[in-house]
């Protein structure tokens, strides 16, 4: 049917190009010497911004990142990242961010990222570095959890006798007359009677769950949990299959980190998540990642879920060298310590104001120099950034540079010990982070156009190759399925690209039936550019 269909339009386009006037043809005919030499077709990614870690992160922090960097080596913006999502996941959902005065806009320290690298590029060491410190966490977690199985075993075996008894007592008295005391007061003793809680063990990561897992594990870890990926191109594409919308959803909320959400299940029944705070990290492979760029550029369907991976870095490769020696004393204690106090922390202790009606969670404040940093870097982004940015997917990642800023401020401050309102300090180095990340975003999705010029560039060396012919069609380009413009929306981006660097030219040709017909012609020197 389809071969039909492509012979149908062929044939169409050829009584077109046979009818149609001379001077509606357009087609150029005109010396070599006329055409102008067609430019070379090039591009390079954004550098990648120099990891400052002195002003991004406080002492112990900066310390831990650069030793364990340089040790491996990796690049230290790999340990940093996850560092910062890590630690915000531990502290979640039991406190958050108060952000303004008046108004009760809240922002918990949950965070999408993940490290962007080739495979040589040491992403699973350097993220190994990091989630050691939250499989510690669980380890610990595990151990209290034998010895709760233990207590609870012995209370739901008293539990049970209890209610064995006083149903005994209600046999007793129903068998008698008249007895109704005795009878009123088992049954006021039995509804008093409750079960012990049943344990379960507190969770910090999951890495590779269903949305009816996940859900399972939030009823019983309400602060939030990390969800982990080594390989996060499996999860975003797993978001993109029919059916999967829900799974989708499920996750766009838990990054707000203050959401309920309801999960129906036929088999199981419904669960209520009171309140659902992911945050999610993991590795991604640029060519993976351009891909998967590419396609939600040019996607209708785009509802943001990129642009929520704000700590997305993709740093230079770090040369390979022979490294061998201790780690510098006391840096991977320090950080050790610092996941363990946030694990166990109370944010009232800390000086969080409590919840209330209108507030759900525990939460600080900025104080008044740390205030007037954030809404003058408001004032920045939405009334210059923002709105000066060209391409629509960085504008809606800068659109969420907000919950960004506050995120790593509190963040900072908890990790620093900080007591009472955010500091200007960490203030000043959120706005610093939100400088670095933005930068790491442009070269990111710079692989949208890196990939429409290297398509574009493969092109063009078939065309020089003689492999198509002078007033081509798009179809005709989709028909040699050569990698990359398999589609009439690929095709046709790579031969704008072309165009725009002169190695061809388009003309409509226009007929009596039906729509115009574009094709393109060839730039005689394209071989010489091709050289």
């Amino acid at each position: 049917m389809n071969d039909r269909l492509e012979n149908a339009a062929a044939a169409l386009d050829e009584y077109r190009l046979a009818h149609t006037p001379p001077a509606l043809l357009a087609v150029p005919d005109e010396p070599v010497e006329t055409w102008p030499a067609p430019r070379e077709i090039k591009t390079e990614l954004p550098p990648a911004p120099e990891f400052d870690a002195r002003v991004l992160l406080p002492q112990a922090l900066a310390e831990f990142v650069l030793d364990e960097a340089d040790r491996m080596p990796c690049a230290p913006d790999y340990i940093a990242a996850a560092l910062i999502v890590s630690l915000g996941s531990v502290i979640g959902a039991r406190c958050a961010i108060k952000p303004k005065r008046r108004d009760d806009w809240i922002v918990t320290p949950n965070l999408f990222g993940g490290i962007v690298g080739d495979p040589s590029s040491k992403k699973s060491p350097a993220l190994g570095t990091v989630t050691r410190f939250l499989d510690r966490l669980e380890a610990k977690e595990a151990e209290k959890l034998e010895d709760a199985k233990k207590v609870y075993a012995a209370e739901m075996a008293a539990y049970e006798a209890h209610q064995a008894a006083v149903k005994a007592t209600m046999k007793k008295a129903a068998a008698g007359k008249g007895d109704s005391d005795k009878m009123a007061l088992a049954v006021s003793d039995l509804q008093a009677i409750e079960p012990p809680e049943e344990p379960h063990q507190r969770r910090y990561k999951s890495n590779d769950s269903t949305v009816e897992k996940l859900g399972d594990l939030l009823t019983k870890n309400p602060q939030g949990l990390l969800v982990f990926r080594d390989e996060l191109i499996g999860l975003l594409a797993s978001w993109e299959k029919e059916g999967r919308e829900g799974d989708r959803a499920f996750y766009l909320e838990g990054w707000n980190g203050t959401g309920s959400f309801n999960i129906d299940r036929i088999a199981r029944g419904s669960l209520h998540i009171k309140n659902l705070c992911l945050s999610v990290f993991g590795g991604i492979q640029p060519d993976l990642l351009e891909r998967y760029l590419a396609t939600m550029a040019a996607s209708l369907d785009n509802d943001g879920r990129i642009q929520r991976f704000q700590v997305l870095v993709y740093p230079e490769a770090v040369p390979w060298q022979w490294r061998d020696r201790y780690p510098v004393k006391g840096a991977r204690e320090a950080v050790r310590d610092l996941f363990d106090r946030l694990a166990n922390f109370d944010p009232l202790q800390d000086g969080a104001t409590p919840a209330d009606d209108f507030v759900k969670l525990p939460h600080f404040h900025f104080d008044d120099a740390a205030q007037e940093i954030f809404v003058s870097w408001c004032s920045e982004l939405n009334q210059t950034l923002i709105p000066g940015e060209a391409n629509p997917m960085m504008r809606q990642h800068f659109g969420k540079f907000e919950k960004l800023f506050c995120a790593i401020a509190l963040i900072l401050h908890l990790a620093a010990g900080e007591i009472g309102p955010v500091k200007a300090d960490s203030a000043m180095r959120a706005a610093a982070w939100c400088e670095y990340l933005a930068q790491h975003a442009r070269r990111v999705y710079g692989l949208v156009e890196a990939a429409r010029v290297s398509t574009a560039r493969m092109v063009g060396r078939r065309i020089a190759e003689g492999k198509l012919d002078d007033g081509f069609t798009v179809r005709d380009v989709v028909r040699k399925q050569w990698a990359g413009v398999t589609t009439s929306m690929h095709a046709e981006a790579a031969l704008a690209a072309l165009e725009e660097h002169g190695w061809i030219v388009s003309t409509d040709t226009d007929s009596a039936i039906g729509r115009p017909t574009t094709r393109y012609y060839i730039n005689p020197q394209t071989r010489r550019a091709a050289a």
